[in-house]
């Protein structure tokens, strides 16, 4: 049976792809801090942001989809924050799967601050998105990896954004992201590209992935904040599916690609040869 890790699974782009990823026949480990539904509203930063009151998605709803679609879940908890803990998760969704095919790495910090310009974010929301976004990605990559060069092969596929690589024209608020997004995710896409390099015969496939706009829940939840997001946005259940596609057949991507998903969905039919205006 193949086998993936999708961490950040409870909703969002995560879920989605964790279920078709399911649909596919694998053995998937789920990761995330919502164990049930409900239990978003009790996160730190739900007193912050309104819409994560309203968020449903968990564990238990995703392992139930990924399970329905024709797969196998094991839902295992991690938070990006948590840096003692990273490692033993991952070497326990090792150890639950046998071995490992797929990592997507999708699971992002979101704070209070998330979409303050910089002069308004506070050193300490600079400090935590930093790390989980960066950092915490590095930590828990590597037993991973290490497992994959051990075995003769793998994927990882890390969950990019055009902040990470592309000039911003605008700022956050008027159309334009945070800049400690924009750091947070440069670090993440740099990280494909180096391991490229240090492991060019070891069988592993390294991709960045971009999903593009998508309308996932906190999205839609996030009304006007985030409405230059949802006018653009593909459905997140495409995008799921396009993703665990790409990942599923990683040979017919350049190693260390940065493979545009909403590109390769409409290549497939999944979503119009148009992108929404």
């Amino acid at each position: 049976m193949k086998t993936a890790i999708v961490t950040g699974a409870t909703r969002g782009i995560g879920r989605a792809t964790a279920v078709a990823l399911g649909g596919l026949g694998y053995h998937v480990v789920v990761t995330g801090r919502t164990q049930h539904e409900g239990d978003a509203a009790r996160l730190p930063e739900a007193s912050a942001l309104a819409e994560f009151a309203q968020l449903s998605g968990s564990l238990a709803t995703t392992v139930a989809m990924v399970e329905q679609a024709g797969g196998r879940a094991t839902p295992m908890v991690l938070d990006l924050l948590e840096g003692k803990t990273l490692q033993p998760v991952a070497n326990a969704a090792i150890e639950a799967l046998g071995h490992v095919d797929v990592l997507v790495n999708n699971a992002i910090y979101v704070g209070p601050a998330g979409v303050a310009r910089f002069l308004d974010t506070p050193p300490d929301e600079l400090e935590r998105r930093l790390y989980a976004n960066v950092t915490a990605q590095l930590v828990f990559i590597q037993p991973i990896l290490r497992h994959m060069t051990e075995m003769g092969g793998g994927v990882i596929a890390n969950v990019t954004s055009a902040a990470g690589y592309a000039r911003p024209t605008k700022a956050t608020g008027l159309g334009g992201w945070a800049l400690s997004y924009g750091v947070s995710k440069a670090g993440l896409h740099r990280i494909v590209e180096q391991l490229v390099v240090e492991h060019p015969d070891d069988g592993v496939r390294f991709l960045n992935v971009q999903p593009g706009y998508v309308a996932t829940e906190r999205v839609l939840a996030a009304g006007d904040k985030l409405d230059f997001v949802t006018r653009h946005a593909a459905p997140v259940a495409v995008i799921g599916q396009a993703l665990a596609r790409i990942v599923d057949n990683a040979d017919d991507f350049a190693q260390g690609a940065t493979v545009e998903v909403q590109d390769e969905a409409r290549a497939w039919g999944l979503l119009p040869v148009q992108p929404p205006a």
